[in-house]
């Protein structure tokens, strides 16, 4: 009985631990995972697995005490599937005015790294974009 307490035990922890930490720039927030909303952050845990991410971008640029622009983004996705429970970063271009925000949300582009990934690039796409991968994948389960 012992033993299997003991087994039951470290499972339980191997299984708690089994989780990896995805950090975003300080401008990006995590909004969604898998279609649940998630309190707005730049860093968050999530198990081995398929997942859909939304993300969003907020900044607000100063070029003056009264000139302030705020952007903020429409939701991006991103389709991860980790197959691991390593720390992965995430990094852009760098977002240093406004023009380089609206550039980016025209073309959302992010760079993955991690003990496994070195500079991985990932298109990020908008709900227009997602909704046609949808449907593409769903006409190709019907044929078959």
């Amino acid at each position: 009985m012992k033993k299997f307490i003991a087994i039951t035990l470290l499972l339980l922890v191997s299984t708690a631990s089994m989780a990896a930490t995805i950090t975003l720039p300080d401008y990006l927030v995590f909004t969604a995972i898998d279609g649940k909303t998630v309190s707005k952050s730049s860093e968050i845990e999530i198990v081995p697995g398929q997942h859909l991410i939304e993300l969003q971008l907020y900044e607000l640029f100063s070029s003056g005490a009264d000139d302030t622009n705020f952007i903020k983004s429409d939701a991006l996705y991103w389709s991860i599937n980790l197959t691991n429970d390593e720390d992965i970063k995430v990094s852009t271009t760098d977002i240093l005015s406004l023009k380089n925000a609206k550039n980016f949300i025209k073309s959302p582009m992010i760079t993955l790294n991690s003990a496994s990934l070195k500079d991985e690039t990932v298109k990020l796409v908008n709900h227009e974009e997602l909704m046609a991968i949808i449907m593409k994948q769903h006409s190709k389960m019907m044929k078959h």
